[in-house]
């Protein structure tokens, strides 16, 4: 029996609900039985959702900003939908959300047609999912227009010619439901005028998966965006901000002295467990211990999973098997009195999302991450943010070829006296947005490896860099760059910004560009 067989017998099932529609449908790829559309006309005054005979549409839309289409909550303004998943044993399935044009019905250029998902959260509330999109104090931008995958994804049976918005790995043992809301635009850029208007595109949702057996006790995943679920064991207020340190173990023996546990495998069959007991530091502080039998398998999914441990002195992650993580985002974020971690043992050859992973580790002094492939990751946005303590950051071995946002990256970590980002592969990034903000113990950025052709965003990327002297950006072309705001401002050593022919700003915001700084203008080669 086929994998994609075992799937339909039983051992996992995948289902889309249209809860626009009220219909659902059991499926391993959800189309709506073949008839769902989404449909965009352009060339008239309001934008809206229309139901009509399994239609979505999109009908007499005006062209629209990124931040007003992706925040738009009018009755009919977006689609709604849910993947369930029901998952039995020791398995975990890798799905995929996409978008199929049909080609047949669609006249609008996809350079036009803004696609915008989101996952909508047990409040209410909604978490930006996609990749690249920017959330600033300028709102939402840098939305995506309809692009199709030239190659077909094997993780999650994903076809070519589709495009991928988003993919994600579920492992919670039973019924789990996660909820989407798709947003279709049409970009700002699109002139009705120039061809008279009434244009369409349509397209159809799909989801598509594949699940894996695990080899091994694979740790359960922890969804903190789920109030309700986010409070069933160690994470649970009680707890979290009072555990002062963490340790991992071979064997899943739980002592006599233990004040709470819990099964932690995605199977329910004890192969992982967690439990708390006293630090003997106070009568309301604890030492949580995770262990595994032999070994933990980290989830696929560790975002947030050591995050917001306030009181957090020690972490030992000796037996965390990490080589099937594909998110690491928020992983130890907020973990502001752990002064050493040491990740020389971490498997990361997976991981596609690292932004924000040690945000507002404030008191991080000492922090090894030279086993890091990075070849796969996507996102470093805040990355370091806020690491405060940190005087030197060895990157040399960092593979950035496919990070498309570094936007606050070093933001913050004012104690910083060297970071080599020499070898940075810079080509795919989108936005550098406050990049390397008030790093002000730097002297000195060896910038030469950095090829912004795609970069959008550059505002405060060198900004309270006090005591850097000279910036050598000849290899910058900045042709895209809409955002230069205060840029350079606060930089009184700054003396010298070396540019090329390729430094444009016509398109930019270069207000207080220079504020306060040393230089008033760059020189080019």
């Amino acid at each position: 029996m086929e994998k994609k067989e075992k799937i339909l017998a039983g051992s996992l099932l995948l289902l889309l609900i249209c809860l626009f529609l009220g219909i659902s449908y059991a499926a391993f790829k959800f189309t709506g039985s073949g008839t769902k559309v989404n449909t965009i006309t352009t060339g008239s005054i309001s934008m809206s959702f229309a139901e009509s005979d399994n239609i979505i549409s999109i009908d007499k839309a005006l062209p629209t900003t990124d931040n007003t289409g992706a925040k738009s909550i009018a009755n009919g303004d977006y689609f709604e939908f849910s993947v369930i998943t029901n998952i039995t044993g020791n398995s975990y399935i890798n799905y995929e959300i996409s978008l199929d044009k049909i080609d047949e019905q669609s006249t609008l250029e996809n350079e036009y047609v803004k696609v915008y998902l989101t996952r909508l959260n047990s409040d209410g509330t909604e978490s930006i999912i996609m990749p690249d999109i920017v959330n600033d104090i300028h709102g939402i931008s840098n939305v995506p227009t309809y692009q199709e995958e030239l190659d077909a994804n094997s993780i999650t049976g994903r076809p070519a010619g589709e495009m991928s918005l988003y993919k994600t790995t579920a492992s919670t043992s039973g019924e789990l439901i996660t909820k989407y809301r798709l947003r279709i635009f049409v970009a700002e850029n699109y002139n009705p005028q120039g061809d008279g208007g009434d244009l369409t595109f349509n397209a159809r949702v799909n989801v598509y998966g594949k699940n894996e057996a695990s080899i091994g006790p694979l740790l359960k995943e922890y969804n903190a965006s789920d109030t309700e679920l986010s409070q069933t064991d160690f994470h649970a207020n009680k707890y979290k901000s009072n555990i002062t340190s963490i340790v991992t173990k071979g064997d899943t023996i739980v002592p006599d002295t233990k004040i709470e546990s819990w099964d932690l495998s995605t199977a329910n069959d004890g192969s992982v467990v967690a439990y708390i007991e006293d630090d003997g530091l106070s009568s309301s502080t604890y030492k949580l211990t995770i262990g595994g039998a032999g070994k933990i398998i980290a989830n696929q999914t560790m975002n947030s999973y050591f995050a917001n441990f306030s009181k957090l002195t020690s972490i030992d992650l000796s037996y965390l098997d990490t080589s099937l993580v594909n998110d690491m985002s928020y992983m130890f974020s907020n973990c502001n009195m752990l002064s050493t971690l040491d990740l020389s043992k971490f498997n990361t050859s997976r991981v596609t999302d690292m932004s924000y992973m040690f945000n507002n580790c404030s008191s991080l002094n000492n922090l090894n991450i030279a086993s890091f492939d990075t070849s796969k990751v996507i996102n470093m946005a805040s990355m370091f943010n806020n690491c405060s303590s940190l005087s030197n950051l060895p990157l040399t071995n960092f593979k950035t070829l496919n990070v498309k946002d570094m936007s606050y990256m070093f933001n913050e970590c004012h104690n910083l006296t060297n970071l080599d980002v020499s070898s940075f592969d810079t080509s795919k990034v989108i936005d550098m947005d406050m990049m390397f903000y008030n790093c002000t113990n730097l002297t000195e950025l060896n910038l030469a490896s950095f090829e912004t052709l795609e970069v959008t965003n550059m505002g405060s990327m060198f900004n309270k860099c006090s005591n850097i002297t000279t910036l050598d950006l000849s290899s910058f072309n900045t042709n895209k760059v809409t955002d230069m705001y205060m840029m350079f401002a606060n930089t009184p050593k700054l003396t010298s910004v070396l540019v090329s022919d390729n430094w444009v700003t016509t398109n930019a915001d270069t207000r207080d560009m220079f504020t306060n700084s040393g230089v008033s203008d760059v020189t080019k080669n």
